[in-house]
C-alpha cells in the first residue's frame, strides 16, 4: 500500500484534533459517554471538508430522528419485550429498506435513524424511564462530535470538493480520448473493453464526489447542477464508441471508409490528442466540416453509404461530447464561465437524470437485517444477558453498514475481525495504560497512537473499513468517562457482546442471502431487457427520457459489479446502443412515409416480442426480414428524419447481427463507390 502521504498525515493529524476538541468539550460539560462524541468524529470525517460538512448534517437529522423513535417506542413498549424488539427491528428495517433505495447522500439520514435507534434503544430497556434522559445525552454527544469534525475539517486546511472533481474529471478525460482512440482505430478485446468498464465507473465515482460540491466552503451553486447535466453525455460516449469502432471494422471489411470520411477521422484522433485538446476553435470547425459531409454524403445509399453515414453521425455527437466534458473541466478549474444550457450534444429530451431502484436487493437486505434483530433479541431475552443489548446494537449496525454491497459477509468479517483486535487494544488502555494519567494532557498523548493510527486508515478508501472499526468499537469498548472505572467483567462482557453481535450479522448474512455481483449483473441486464421492451412498445415520446436515463444509470451500477466479477460490458453497452437506435427509429418515423412508417412498424413489433418474451436477440429471419425491409423503404428518402431513422435501423442491425453479410440489393464494389466520389 505504500507509506502514507502528506495529505493523509495531515487528514489524521485534523481528525485527532477534532476528537481531542470533542473529547475536551464533553468532558467539560460532563456528558455521560464522551467517548462516543470520539466516536462520531471518527465516523464523519472525510479528506474532503465539503463531505464532511454533508456527512455532518445528514447524520444529525438521522441522530434526531432516530432517538425520536427509540423516545416513543421503549417507554410504550418495555413491558411487552416481543413487541419493542418487534417494532424496533422493524423500525431499522424500513430505515434501511428506504436508505437502499435512495442513492445519495441522503440517503444517510435514513440508514442513521434506523441504527440510531437501536443505539440508544436497546441498551436502556431495562431502565425504560430513564430513555429521554439517555436519548438526549446520546444526540448531544453525536452532535458535538459531528460539530467538532465538520468545523475543524472547515478551518484547518481545507480540502475543497471541487478540487477533486475536477481532478477526477481531467483524469477520466484523458482516459476518454484513450478511448476514443481505440475505438477510432477500431481496437477490441480485453484492453479495450477494460478502458470502457473503467469510464463507465469513473463516472459514478465523479457523480457520487460531486454530490457533496454544495456543501463547499463558498458554495458552488452551479457546478452541481452542471455535473448532472455532464454525466449521462459522459455516459454516452461508451455507446457511441461501442458504434465507431463497430463502423470502421465494418468499412474495413467492405473496403475502407472513402477519402472524406478517412481524413476526418484522421483530424478527429489528433484533435484527441493532449497537447490539442483545449483548442476551441479545432472543435468548432472539425463539426461543421463533419456536418458538412453528412448533409452532402452520397444519395446512392448502398451499404457502405449507410455504414459510413452512421459512422460521421456517431463521429459528430464524439466530438460533441467531448468539447463538453472539456467545457466543464475547465469550469470546474475556475477557467471560464459555467454554461449548463449551452451544450453541443443535446440530449436533455433523450435520457433523464432518473436512477434505477433494485427494490429487490433492498427487500432482501432488510429481511437480513430484521432476522438478524430478532435471532440476537431472542438469544439476549432467553439467556437474560446483561450486554445482550450491546450485542444487539452492533448487530443493527454491522447489518446496515454494509447493506449496499452485493455480497456484504467479507466486508462484515473484516469489520468484526478488526473489532476484536480494537477489543484488545482497548484492553491493554483500560488495564495497562489508563490507570498511570491522571490529567487530560497524558490522556491525549496516550490516546495519540491509537487515534493517528485509525485516522491514517480511514484517510484511504482500500483500509477505510479498518479505520470505521477501529475507530467506533476502540473507543465504545474503552469507554472513556468523566470518572475512570476499571471493571474487568464488564469490559470482557461488551468485547463479547460487541464482537457476538457483529458475528452474528456476518453469519445470518451468509445464511439469508448467498448472493453476489454475478446475481445483482443478471437481475440489471434483465430490468434492460423490461425497459427495452417499453422502449419499443412505447407511442409516447415523453416517456423515452425516463426509460433511456434508467438505462444509462444501469451502466454505472453494472461497471463496478462487473469488474468485481471479471466481467466486461460489451453486453450493457449493446443494450444501449439498440435503445437510443430504437428512440431514434420511433421518433423520426412521424415525418416518413406512410410505407416507411409500415415497416418501422413491423420492426418495433418484432423487437417488443423478442424483449418482452425474456429471449436474448438472436439471428432471427423474421426480425432481420424486417430491418432490411425498413432500410430498403427509408434509405431513398431524403431529410434529417430519414438520415435518423436510418441511424437507429443500421445501428440495430449491426448491433443485434454483427456477422450477418448486409442485403444483395445493398452490396456493392469499393471500387465503384470510389469512382463515383
Amino acid at each position: 500500500m505504500g507509506l502514507p502521504t502528506t495529505q493523509q498525515w495531515l487528514f489524521s493529524i485534523k481528525t485527532f484534533a477534532a476528537a481531542v476538541l470533542a473529547l475536551l468539550i464533553s468532558l467539560w460539560i460532563a456528558l455521560p459517554n464522551p467517548y462516543w462524541a470520539v466516536a462520531t468524529v471518527y465516523i464523519a470525517s472525510n479528506p474532503l471538508s465539503g463531505a464532511t460538512r454533508s456527512k455532518a448534517i445528514f447524520r444529525v437529522l438521522g441522530t434526531v430522528i432516530g432517538a425520536t423513535a427509540a423516545v416513543i417506542m421503549v417507554p410504550n413498549l418495555s413491558n411487552a419485550p416481543v413487541l419493542l424488539v418487534l417494532a424496533m427491528a422493524i423500525w431499522i428495517t424500513a430505515c434501511l429498506y428506504i436508505s437502499l433505495l435512495d442513492r445519495t447522500p441522503r440517503s444517510y439520514v435514513f440508514m442513521l435513524a434506523g441504527y440510531t435507534a437501536a443505539l440508544i434503544g436497546f441498551p436502556t430497556v431495562d431502565a425504560p424511564g430513564t430513555i429521554f434522559d439517555v436519548a438526549l445525552a446520546r444526540a448531544e454527544e453525536i452532535i458535538l462530535g459531528i460539530v467538532c469534525a465538520a468545523v475543524v475539517s472547515s478551518v484547518v486546511f481545507p480540502r475543497p470538493v471541487v478540487t477533486a472533481v475536477a481532478q477526477r474529471l481531467k483524469s477520466w478525460l484523458m482516459s476518454a480520448d484513450a478511448s476514443s482512440r481505440d475505438a477510432l482505430e477500431a481496437k477490441s478485446g480485453p484492453e479495450a473493453d477494460a478502458h470502457r468498464l473503467r469510464l463507465a465507473a469513473d463516472t459514478g465515482e465523479i457523480e457520487n464526489l460531486a454530490s457533496h460540491l454544495s456543501y463547499d466552503a463558498g458554495g458552488h451553486p452551479e457546478l452541481p447542477r452542471l455535473i448532472q447535466d455532464i454525466r449521462p453525455r459522459m455516459l454516452m460516449l461508451l455507446p457511441i464508441l461501442s458504434s465507431i469502432s463497430d463502423g470502421l471494422r465494418e468499412l474495413a471489411s467492405l473496403g475502407d471508409a472513402s477519402r472524406a470520411a478517412h481524413a476526418l477521422i484522421e483530424r478527429t484522433e489528433r484533435w484527441l490528442t493532449p497537447e490539442r485538446s483545449a483548442e476551441s476553435q479545432d472543435v468548432d470547425v472539425l463539426r461543421k466540416d463533419i456536418d458538412a459531409r453528412i448533409e452532402g454524403h452520397s444519395s446512392s445509399r448502398t451499404w457502405r453509404d449507410l455504414i459510413e453515414l452512421t459512422l460521421l453521425m456517431r463521429l459528430r455527437d464524439l466530438v460533441a461530447i467531448r468539447g463538453d466534458c472539456l467545457h466543464v473541466m475547465t469550469a470546474m478549474e475556475g477557467n471560464t464561465e459555467p454554461r449548463s444550457n449551452d451544450f453541443a450534444y443535446q440530449i436533455a429530451d433523450l435520457a433523464d437524470p432518473v436512477r434505477h431502484r433494485d427494490r429487490g436487493l433492498a427487500l432482501a437486505s432488510a429481511i437480513v437485517s430484521f432476522a438478524t434483530i430478532i435471532v440476537c433479541c431472542t438469544f439476549w431475552i432467553f439467556l437474560a444477558w446483561p450486554e445482550g443489548g450491546a450485542a444487539a446494537m452492533m448487530a443493527a449496525v454491522a447489518g446496515a453498514l454494509f447493506a449496499a454491497q452485493d455480497n456484504p459477509v467479507p466486508s462484515i468479517v473484516a469489520f468484526a475481525k478488526w473489532a476484536v483486535i480494537a477489543a484488545i487494544l482497548a484492553g491493554v488502555y483500560v488495564f495497562g495504560i489508563l490507570p498511570h494519567v491522571h490529567n487530560f494532557e497524558t490522556l491525549v498523548l496516550a490516546l495519540a497512537p491509537a487515534l493517528l493510527m485509525t485516522g491514517l486508515f480511514i484517510s484511504k478508501p482500500e483500509t477505510l473499513l479498518i479505520g470505521l472499526s477501529m475507530g467506533i468499537n476502540f473507543m465504545a469498548t474503552l469507554g472513556l468517562q468523566v470518572t475512570f472505572n476499571v471493571d474487568a467483567a464488564a469490559f470482557i462482557n461488551l468485547s463479547i457482546a460487541t464482537t457476538f453481535g457483529v458475528g452474528l450479522a456476518a453469519v445470518m448474512t451468509s445464511l439469508l442471502r448467498t448472493v453476489g455481483a454475478e446475481w445483482s449483473i443478471r437481475r440489471l441486464e434483465n430490468a434492460n431487457r423490461v425497459t427495452l421492451s417499453e422502449i419499443a412498445n412505447s407511442d409516447d415520446p415523453s416517456n423515452d427520457g425516463r426509460l433511456t436515463g434508467l438505462m444509462l444509470d444501469r451502466l454505472v451500477l453494472l461497471a463496478p459489479r462487473a469488474k468485481a466479477a471479471g466481467h466486461r460490458l460489451p453486453d450493457a453497452i449493446g443494450q444501449l446502443r439498440q435503445g437510443f437506435n430504437i428512440v431514434d427509429l420511433r421518433r423520426a418515423r412521424a415525418d416518413l412515409t406512410t410505407y416507411s412508417r409500415r415497416r418501422i412498424d413491423a420492426v418495433l413489433i418484432r423487437l417488443k416480442r423478442r424483449y418482452r418474451d425474456g429471449q436474448e436477440v438472436q439471428a432471427s429471419d423474421l426480425l432481420l426480414t424486417a430491418i432490411n425491409s425498413a432500410i430498403d423503404a427509408v434509405r431513398d428518402e431524403q431529410g434529417v428524419s430519414a438520415r435518423k431513422a436510418l441511424l437507429g435501423l443500421v445501428g440495430l442491425r449491426r448491433s443485434l447481427f454483427p456477422g450477418v453479410s448486409p442485403p444483395p440489393d445493398l452490396q456493392h464494389t469499393p471500387e465503384l463507390l470510389e469512382a463515383a466520389e
